[in-house]
């Protein structure tokens, strides 16, 4: 049974791929075959045909804030930890705020009159947290310790889910006296349940483990007492990286929207995209006829659409193509068909009167999207039978969308969905 990745915009190595397989091997193929050690896992790499800038995306405006162009102006205390706060999305090293040195005016307030930081009197306790919450939580500090995702991040992960989902870390953890023993105990646990590659030293020695350490810590003090920020201040620094995604995210989807041909000459990104997923049906013709599942993220839904809309169905060489099971995860594929962008668009299809599924090309679509990622979008009403959920990856509006690819908790529920269309004999006719 083989299991295809196509990746979305602004990817332009395979490293997140290698990252994800484990997920895939350890989570989906054991559902989907006896052998899972065997089963395909490949993916549709298009990112060396994206988009590449002139200028060298110059075209994208500074921020006037923190430095970052021209007319920078100096912070005050507490609207830098307000900022800082937002884009670490509480886990990443931000001083402890701070009261301005003169009473503030203009309306920063932060939990009293003049701007003062409120104390943070509460703290999260890791042995409150549902065994799930406690995946994503240390997951989260594990990413934002380790930003390049890379096969020894998701082996750290995939340990410190494993902590998270034995009920004797519970236990443990419910007998430790102060948050600060809670979080000793749960860096003791990783490190004995992570891998001993060379060069990871030991919390009392510094390195990772201590600086994994350190933003457990200061994100167990700040979840429940973190300050409400200015929403000026916030939107203003986030403007130089939602600049760079957006504009890259543009960039890639012209130059596939430009170069994506039609039948009978698909374009190079579509060539490779038909390509794989005609190797992968030969695959699993040779192995009894397994399903062929494929994970999308981003742009890859838009491909994919296209590939069962139009290209499969209008090809005869690909007819007998057929995927089993799609997760569309952050994908703009509603978008796409309420804006009539896709090859086959038929004016009829609107409110009321949504898109019939492509039974044919498709067995069952479970399309995914975040509340937190704004370039995610529902297919519901859209497209007739989609399979369409929101999850939460409890991250923020930059690091959403790509969070649901490392989270133990979403495989675990997409194993779930694979159990259910297994049951129901994949939806073939």
């Amino acid at each position: 049974m083989p299991i295809i990745y196509v990746h979305g915009v602004n990817v332009r190595s395979r490293d997140g791929f290698l990252a994800l397989t484990d997920y895939l091997r350890r989570y989906l193929a054991p559902v989907i075959a006896d052998d899972p050690e065997n089963v395909l896992i490949d993916d549709v790499f298009w990112g060396d045909k994206g988009v590449s800038f002139a200028w060298g995306g110059q075209s994208r405006p500074r921020s006037q804030l923190i430095g970052m162009g021209a007319g920078a102006r100096e912070l005050q205390p507490v609207e830098g930890a307000l900022a800082a706060t937002a884009f670490a999305a509480a886990l990443d090293r931000v001083p402890e705020p701070q009261a301005p040195a003169a009473p503030a005016t203009g309306g920063l307030a932060a939990g009293g009159p003049g701007g003062a930081a409120p104390p943070s009197a509460r703290e999260l306790r890791l042995s409150q947290l549902s065994r799930e919450d406690l995946s994503d939580f240390l997951t989260a500090a594990i990413i934002a310790a380790d930003p390049e995702p890379s096969p020894t991040r998701t082996a750290r992960i995939l340990a410190a889910d494993a902590i998270a989902m034995d009920p004797a870390t519970g236990a443990a953890l419910a007998r430790a006296k102060t948050p600060a023993n809670e979080v000793r105990m749960a860096m003791a646990l990783l490190q004995e349940r992570a891998p001993t590659e060379g060069g990871l030293a030991g919390m009392g020695g510094g390195g990772f483990w201590a600086d994994l350490g350190d933003r457990v810590s200061e994100a167990t003090r700040r979840a429940l007492g973190l300050p409400t920020y200015a929403a000026s201040v916030v939107a203003a620094e986030l403007r130089k990286p939602l600049n760079d995604m957006v504009s890259v995210f543009l960039g890639d989807v012209m130059v596939y929207l430009q170069g994506r041909g039609a039948v009978p000459e698909p374009g190079p990104i579509q060539r490779l995209l038909l390509d794989k997923l005609s190797t992968a049906q030969a695959n699993a013709a040779s192995r009894n006829d397994e399903p062929l599942v494929v994970l999308t993220h981003s742009m890859g839904g838009q491909l994919v659409w296209d590939a069962v809309s139009h290209f499969m169905p209008r090809t005869p060489a690909l007819r007998d193509v057929r995927i089993d099971f799609w997760c569309a995860t952050a994908s703009q594929v509603g978008f796409f068909e309420d804006a009539k962008l896709f090859i086959e668009r038929d004016p009829a299809y609107k409110t009321g009167h949504p898109v019939p599924f492509p039974k044919a090309q498709l067995g069952h679509w479970w399309n995914v999207w975040d509340h937190n990622d704004f370039i995610s979008f529902t297919a519901k009403g859209i497209v007739d039978g989609v399979d369409d959920e929101a999850y939460s990856s409890g991250m923020s509006l930059i690091s959403a969308h790509g969070g649901y690819l490392e989270r133990p908790s979403f495989f675990r529920q997409f194993a779930l969905k694979l159990e259910a269309a297994r049951a129901k004999g994949w939806s073939r006719p």
